[in-house]
């Protein structure tokens, strides 16, 4: 390790959220580095080989110093670190509506703002007062870019030395700060068309905006020496207009056609595959219903990887792996789940996952064949609020399925975000209120008969039992409890509502889907439901 790197460590304790000790244990950066290796490799000696865990890096967190000074140093740091816990895949993000580099195609976070002016310039006249901070980032982009550092260069050449494959991640339609017209992050090509705007993003129904991310597309397949390109549909996912998304497919199957051209060219250029993966809403149903028919393309051979994904709002505790796998037999295409930061039951309000949560959601994933599992906006409240230990683990366990089912892991309701009318049922199961509630829920293999298995309820204002079944058997009421976990995980956050809890016995409880009734006398309010495993 070099000597720059223990000072960074030093200057701002970083990679002891990498740690396998406690949140206060903040020993040399040599010895952390040493104990988070060893971890590694024990458990990879214990279990079987690790699977796939991708980790998608926006195009915007390390310029807000999250993890320590903006030089390239800082860059070969993360990656080694991330490196060590069992990641396989780094996404590098390198856009929003412009570019963090020096883009010969696009225009960059920088263009515009003049460094001899103070922060009242024009180009800053459209951030939220709220959050003036957003100067540095286009500060620190430029800082970068004058110290001769190409960002996405420097993270592909770092996870290279890490033996990780490094993609580019383009986000196909950003549509942050709309309601912004004036906001630095918007391209002049999208100030200059309102009449192409949506409600998030522009209208690929345009030639013209097909071709404008296009040329982004070719550029990074033609310049960089990538394993992959991801197009990220996810952020965001409008790229039509109300009823013109069923002709718009077709639009974008042809779009992708052409990706898949510049992906091959990058092949042929560099002596090894470039692979192709898209990130859509998480359901072929839900996907195809926004012009995002990921399922025609891999029947078509254009894409590698289809990454079933959540949007912001919530992750999605019931992504349909086996429906995506069984759709694509006989295809090449493998399936990653994607897992968002937040979650929201639909009354609960968003909030950040805990580390317990995101387990189950991988397990489930796993459990429902998942080729791959995929990390997005890790870096924000998990990576800074939760325990340092956690954080580490988790990503240390994520592509082990022995490991998960090991561990503590719970399996919420959630909200399914994107949506799209047609799918079965609803977008959200809660809040409900009535006499009887029923709430399905998938939490992958079942726990051994020695695990501590209980139902976990918010019923607010209702401190009674209810009769609550899993799949037909009672589960007895062992009273109010408060939600510890949350607590930690959100350092001094709000204190969550306390819970109703009842133990399952063992025989009740299944493999994959469960079911739960929980019946009152009266009218009662349920506003949060889950299955723990200790």
């Amino acid at each position: 390790m070099s000597e720059f790197s223990s000072s960074i460590w030093a200057m701002v304790g970083v990679l002891v959220v990498l740690s396998i000790g406690g949140a206060d244990d903040q020993p040399l950066a040599g010895q952390r580095q040493a104990d988070v290796s060893e971890g590694a490799t024990k458990l990879n000696k214990e279990s079987a080989p690790p699977g796939r865990v991708i980790y998608n890096l926006d195009c915007s967190q390390f310029f807000v110093g999250t993890f320590g000074p903006i030089v390239p140093e800082t860059i070969d740091w993360f990656v080694d670190a991330h490196a060590a816990v069992g990641i396989t895949d780094l996404f590098i993000n390198v856009n929003a509506q412009r570019t963090n580099y020096r883009s010969d195609v696009w225009e960059s976070d920088w263009d515009g703002y003049d460094p001899n002016a103070g922060d009242d310039q024009p180009f800053f006249a459209g951030l939220d007062p709220k959050r003036r901070f957003e100067t540095a980032l286009c500060k620190n982009v430029l800082a970068l870019h004058e110290q001769g550092c190409d960002y996405p260069k420097r993270m592909i050449d770092a996870a290279r030395r890490n033996h990780l494959k490094a993609w580019i991640s383009l986000r196909m339609n950003d549509g942050h700060n709309p309601g912004l017209p004036d906001h630095p992050g918007h391209s002049t090509f999208w100030k200059s068309h309102p009449e192409w705007r949506l409600p998030y993003g522009l209208d690929y129904e345009q030639p013209e905006v097909r071709e404008h991310y296009m040329k982004l597309v070719r550029e990074v397949c033609s310049r960089y020496d990538l394993d992959g390109l991801e197009l990220d549909y996810l952020r965001f996912w409008l790229y039509f207009r109300p009823g013109h998304e069923h002709d718009g497919a077709k639009l974008m199957t042809d779009f992708v056609k052409q990706a898949r051209a510049a992906t091959r060219g990058a092949a042929e250029r560099l002596g090894h595959p470039v692979e192709l993966a898209v990130r859509v809403p998480a359901t072929p149903w839900i996907a195809r219903r926004h012009g995002l028919d990921a399922i025609s393309w891999a029947k078509a051979g254009l894409v590698d990887l289809i990454v079933a994904s959540p949007f912001w709002h919530s992750v999605n505790s019931d992504i349909p792996i086996e429906t995506w796998k069984g759709l694509l037999i006989g295809t090449d295409a493998t399936v990653g789940l994607s897992l968002e930061d937040g979650i929201n039951s639909g009354a609960s309000g968003r909030r950040t996952m805990t580390h317990e949560e995101m387990r189950g959601v991988l397990v489930s994933g796993w459990h429902r064949g998942a080729d791959a599992v995929y990390f997005f906006n890790l870096f924000t409240g998990p990576y800074q609020y939760w325990p340092r230990q956690d954080y580490g683990r988790l990503l240390r366990d994520a592509g082990s399925y022995a490991a998960l089912r090991a561990g503590p892991r719970r399996h919420p309701l959630t909200i399914t975000s994107p949506w799209a009318a047609g799918e079965p049922g609803s977008d959200k199961s809660l809040p409900y209120t009535g006499t009887h509630g029923v709430f399905r829920l998938h939490i992958g293999p079942k726990p051994a008969a020695q695990r501590s298995v209980r139902i976990e309820l918010v019923v607010p204002d209702h401190n009674q039992p209810l009769d609550v079944r899993l799949n037909g058997i009672p589960c007895p009421w062992s009273g109010l409890a408060e939600a510890e976990h949350i607590k930690v995980a959100h350092r001094g956050g709000a204190a969550p509502s306390r819970r109703h809890v009842y133990d399952v016995p063992p025989h009740a409880l299944s493999d994959g889907y469960n079911l739960i009734e929980a019946s009152a006398e009266q009218d009662v309010n349920i506003t949060w439901v889950e299955i723990s495993v200790e």
